[in-house]
């Protein structure tokens, strides 16, 4: 039963989060009907689970700041819609549309963009870094990488940008 509850927070907090950033809320008193048919529904089919399964809580919990929380939603919110699009059950059709909806208008409106960088960033894992051609191409781009992670680090650490100062002004370390 805990579970359950954890999983219905989980889902009402995807969609809150979602329809908060974008502007477009997501009536959280109708999602939380239909994801309460939905978990019925689903009981009813098969009364054998007893397990504490929990798909996407850890990830939630773990990827604090929004940009992490966009990218990991623009993940998770597609597997939804794909789930609910495979759900054939013509006794909880309707809550199933609306909760269609409210994902699909989320995932259009504001998460889209972030899966498209999603696939561009998959696409640069398989890039052949042994090619002669990307390794002069990667090599004159260094500099900005190191730059943007030097940048991040920086803020990060409060007290860095002191440090940085007086390691440039002495040549030696905070």
């Amino acid at each position: 039963m805990m579970a359950y509850l954890k999983i219905f927070l989980l889902h009402c907090a995807v969609l809150c989060y979602i329809g908060q950033i974008n502007g477009y809320n997501i009536d959280l008193k109708i999602a939380h009907n239909d994801i309460e048919k939905l978990r019925k529904y689903l009981n009813s089919k098969d009364t054998n689970d007893t397990e504490d399964i929990e798909i996407f809580s850890k990830l939630l919990d773990d990827w604090k700041e929004e940009g992490e929380k966009k990218l990991l939603l623009s993940q998770i919110v597609p597997m939804y819609l794909k789930m609910l699009d495979s759900m054939k059950a013509s006794e909880v059709n309707d809550s199933i549309i609306n909760l269609t909806q409210m994902l699909h208008t989320s995932n259009k409106d504001y998460l889209e963009k972030t899966d498209q960088k999603m696939k561009r960033l998959n696409e640069l894992k398989k890039m052949q870094m042994s090619d002669i051609k990307i390794q002069r191409a990667a090599i004159k781009e260094l500099l900005r990488v190191l730059k943007d992670v030097s940048t991040l680090q920086g803020q990060q650490k409060p007290g860095s940008k002191k440090c940085k100062r007086e390691n440039t002004r002495r040549r030696r370390g905070c």
